[in-house]
């Protein structure tokens, strides 16, 4: 036989939180004398200090309302704490309502008559005297009802409820609007606050006041507050009802208050922690008695509204308790759980017969029962969790996020935040965030990129090349990597803008960071873009042969994508290695074309053309290489390198190498050091920034036969470009370079330049760093032709890409602005490509003084010169014997202090 006890233990625990809540009986107990209500009492008496209970004895309160107050007016049984529930206790709103408003009734103002004729109390509802009257006290008995620290617990309570619906609500907010993207764009986060702290104090305010739940009047049938009705006319209603309709209502609107409290909302409330149900123990065996009304009444208030409440009652009456028309389930205690089991049969209807009635035992049970309420803690152990996790997850969440996009600098997929620079792909999710750039006029070309990627979206069918480069570099016109980045992105957007067939062009923007020191990293964020979008078809770019540059080169080879090589002149640029431990193992990459000359190529020229032209009436000339030999900038080392070789191959004698590093420091002592051998040449293997320190030291030094000769590598072009008045007016240094590609090359000669030329000939563009603009011009153009090659009405693929683009051969040269484009078929080395040695005039402009390459296939190959000097031009690039030497890794000999070391050949060029 299951103990009594234990089966009001299974009434009172609720079920597990998925499950809906079960209708709870009226449990009538019958008995002699005053063993009904002991009998009672004992049942309930282990659990009254666990959940929210109250016990009314017969004849305590005279009136309905008083015992409803006593219940659950603001010092109400049921609505005291309840210790180790680790939750507040239920609130009754709606049923102090509906007190205060009747205690109106006896509390007229004071020092009013109320029983002269035209002054009753409570006066007519439709008086507007008397609505003023109850706003005036409506509004001094919600200031006054919570005082006091129960207000300030009460109002903490309320808040922190509605800051679990609303600070989740802020940070949806904050994300779907994007969050912070790099300290800009704070309205994301400032909308999420502000939602979350209105929302909160809203909730907050409406749940103090009572109008969170004061609707309900509206709903329920007595006494029903019309639509659109002022709360203090209700009231006023409410005072000036009859008792039988203020009591039936006071009794729904106790079991409305009691289901709120357990009703399962979809915002954070205590009542997803409520493990046990509240219960009330009453004494009603005297006929005609308050405590009998309460039990009629709910009974018939729940029949009527459906409104099955909460609440365990555990009511002794008399033998003689009439059942009335209602069915009622009976037995004897000892029967108690099979009668509950009869019971919950019929409770599946939506109003089940409430009473459930037993006989008292002639011995009272005991009351020293241990109810198990670990599971009701761990209920509301587990809400306070949710509560914490919905107040503090989504604020970490929200960090969390932010973080990440931090990282990914505001969000985007191909793109991570390292050093305080965004590198990746910048524009693969559509426009570029504000803010990336450091540089106004790289913003505004990749902006001007992005709205040409949109149009090519909406045509619909489109492939996208990678544009690789370092553009996050700062602002400086005399600094060659910022002129160069400017340069490519303005020639690339310009071929972009004037695709207009099928397939458009999309160009994405790579930023490999400055001097691509994130070379690597960039080029497996590309890899992994490309792996998921099919129409990433190639790669352009890579304007200085770094490290960063060789290593991204070495990633993308692995990803088996084509690259088109610009202004990088490395001479074994996108050299493999088999075997890093083993020298001379290796191979060039067949993913890899390079359109401009290499170092060796142009360091050839620059000696020949020294020694024929420049020197060809001295016996023995002499030259020094000043280099830049900065960490990493491998460039500069290479060149110096193919100078000194290739000087002393045409008889020039190398005096020196002497250096400098770190943008110019120790310019001053190298250039001293160089004068001080009197040398007929300087070669100067440096970068555009420091060239104008270089010549501007020679000018005032004395530096041998005046004026003293300078032959620069390519790099200085951008110096030129921008101070070419300046170095004009220099007249103790003549100024010769090299020039990769030039607008100058194509003036006034035979062959019709490209329309891309001629409209720099025209005079577009005028300050940009011409070849980086042509190179990467041509890059962009020869890409994009070789894929409409490819294209058959479908998407081509990168295999057939790299097919295409091999086919540009000596048997199928391609004219470019650049000159002649055609690859070798084993290196894809340029075959004869166009280079030139300028001369910077007294006007500081460049003029070609030499050139070697063609311009245009129906150009005549170079023949024998004048005077039989035929040996500036032809094998420039030296015969496959030589190339293949200079494809294995070359020995590091040692130096003193002015023979800087010979750096490996796979980390160098420009």
């Amino acid at each position: 036989m299951a103990d009594p006890h234990a089966v009001i233990e299974t009434l009172v625990r609720r079920p597990f939180f998925w499950r809906s809540d079960r209708p709870l009986p009226l449990v009538l107990v019958v008995g002699r004398d005053g063993g009904a209500f002991d009998a009672a009492r004992r049942l309930a008496a282990p659990f009254e200090d666990s959940l929210p209970q109250a016990t009314v004895r017969a004849g305590e309160y005279d009136t309905l309302r008083e015992l409803v107050e006593a219940l659950a007016g603001e010092h109400g049984e049921l609505g005291k704490p309840v210790g180790g529930s680790f939750l507040p206790p239920p609130r009754f709103p709606l049923v102090q309502f509906v007190l205060w408003a009747r205690r109106q009734r006896e509390e007229p103002p004071s020092g009013e008559p109320v029983d002269v004729p035209g002054r009753t109390w409570p006066p007519d509802p439709q008086s507007r005297t008397g609505q003023e009257e109850f706003k005036e006290r409506l509004k001094d008995w919600r200031r006054g009802r919570y005082g006091g620290d129960r207000g300030r617990r009460t109002a903490a309570d309320f808040l922190g409820r509605a800051a679990t619906t609303w600070v989740p609500v802020g940070t949806l907010a904050a994300w779907s609007l994007g969050g912070a993207s790099d300290l800009v764009g704070l309205i994301p986060w400032a909308l999420g606050v502000l939602v979350a702290v209105v929302g909160t104090l809203i909730q907050a305010m409406l749940s103090i006041r009572g109008s969170f739940f004061n609707g309900w009047f509206r709903k329920q049938p007595y006494l029903t507050r019309k639509p659109f009705e002022r709360l203090p006319k209700y009231a006023l209603r409410i005072a000036d009802a009859s008792e039988e309709e203020v009591e039936r209502l006071l009794v729904h609107a106790l079991c409305q208050d009691l289901r709120q409290a357990y009703q399962k909302w979809l915002i954070p409330w205590p009542s997803w922690g409520r493990g046990l149900y509240a219960m009330l123990v009453l004494d009603a065996r005297w006929s005609g008695d308050v405590n009998e009304r309460l039990l009629r009444t709910l009974e018939e208030t729940v029949e009527e509204t459906g409104l099955l409440p909460p609440l365990l009652v555990l009511a002794a009456v008399p033998d003689s308790f009439a059942p009335g028309s209602r069915p009622v389930t009976a037995g004897r205690m000892s029967d108690l759980s099979t009668l509950v089991a009869s019971w919950r049969t019929a409770a599946r209807r939506r109003v089940p017969p409430l009473r459930l009635m037993v006989s008292a035992p002639a011995i009272p049970p005991d009351d020293d029962y241990r109810p198990r309420l670990l599971g009701s803690r761990l209920r509301a152990i587990g809400y306070w969790c949710v509560m914490a996790l919905l107040l503090i997850g989504p604020v970490v969440l929200l960090g969390r996020i932010q973080q990440d996009r931090n990282a990914h600098c505001g969000g985007l997929s191909w793109v991570e935040r390292m050093d305080k620079e965004c590198v990746g792909v910048v524009n693969a999710d559509g426009p570029t965030p504000d803010g990336l750039f450091s540089s106004d006029e790289i913003t505004k070309l990749v902006a001007r990129i992005d709205h040409n990627n949109d149009l090519a979206r909406q045509a619909g069918t489109y492939v996208s090349v990678v544009l690789f480069g370092e553009y996050s570099v700062a602002q400086d016109q005399n600094d060659s990597a910022f002129v160069g980045a400017r340069a490519e992105l303005t020639a690339v957007e310009e071929y972009q803008r004037g695709v207009s067939g099928a397939p458009r062009l999309q160009v994405l923007v790579a930023n490999a960071g400055t001097n691509f020191h994130r070379g690597r990293r960039t080029a497996e964020l590309v890899s992994e873009m490309a792996a998921e979008d099919p129409r990433v078809l190639g790669v352009i770019g890579f304007q200085r042969s770094v490290r960063g540059v060789e290593e991204a080169i070495r990633t993308l080879h692995t990803a088996k994508i084509p690259m088109l090589v610009t202004t990088a002149t490395a001479d074994r640029l996108g050299y493999l290695a088999d075997d890093p431990a083993r020298s001379g193992s290796g191979y060039t990459s067949p993913y890899v074309f390079r359109l401009g000359p290499s170092n060796r190529r142009q360091a050839r020229l620059a000696a020949r053309y020294a020694r024929h032209r420049l020197l060809g009436r001295v016996p023995k000339p002499s030259a020094v290489v000043v280099q830049d030999q900065t960490d990493d900038d491998n460039y500069t080392n290479n060149l110096a390198d193919d100078y000194a070789d290739e000087a002393r191959a045409v008889g020039i004698t190398v005096s020196d190498r002497v250096a400098y590093k770190d943008r110019g420091t120790g310019m001053d002592l190298a250039v001293s050091r160089a004068c001080g051998h009197g040398p007929d040449l300087l070669l100067y293997a440096g970068r555009a920034a420091d060239f104008l320190d270089f010549l501007r030291y020679i000018e005032g030094k004395d530096c041998g036969k005046e004026p003293i000769k300078v032959l620069a590598g390519d790099d200085v072009i951008k110096a030129v470009a921008n101070s070419g008045p300046v170095i004009g007016d220099y007249r103790r240094v003549q100024v010769y370079y090299a020039a990769l590609a030039s607008r100058e090359l194509w003036r006034g000669g035979t062959v019709a330049p490209t329309g891309f030329v001629q409209s720099l000939l025209s005079g577009r563009h005028p300050k940009e760093s011409d070849d980086n603009l042509i190179l990467s011009y041509d890059a962009a153009k020869l890409f994009y032709e070789r894929v409409n090659a490819a294209y058959r009405g479908g998407l081509p693929s990168r295999g057939d890409v790299l097919y295409q683009i091999s086919l540009v051969s000596p048997r199928d040269r391609w004219n470019g602005s650049s000159g002649v484009i055609s690859f070798g078929a084993a290196a894809h080395e340029p075959e004869d490509k166009t280079i030139a040695i300028m001369k910077v005039n007294d006007a500081g402009r460049s003029e070609v003084a030499y050139r070697c390459g063609r311009l245009a296939t129906t150009e005549p190959e170079e023949g024998k010169e004048k005077n039989g000097e035929e040996r500036i031009c032809p094998n420039l690039d030296g015969d496959a014997g030589e190339r293949a030497a200079r494809n294995a890794p070359a020995a590091v000999p040692s130096a003193g202090p002015s023979a800087p070391a010979r750096q490996d050949a796979a980390g160098s060029g420009r």
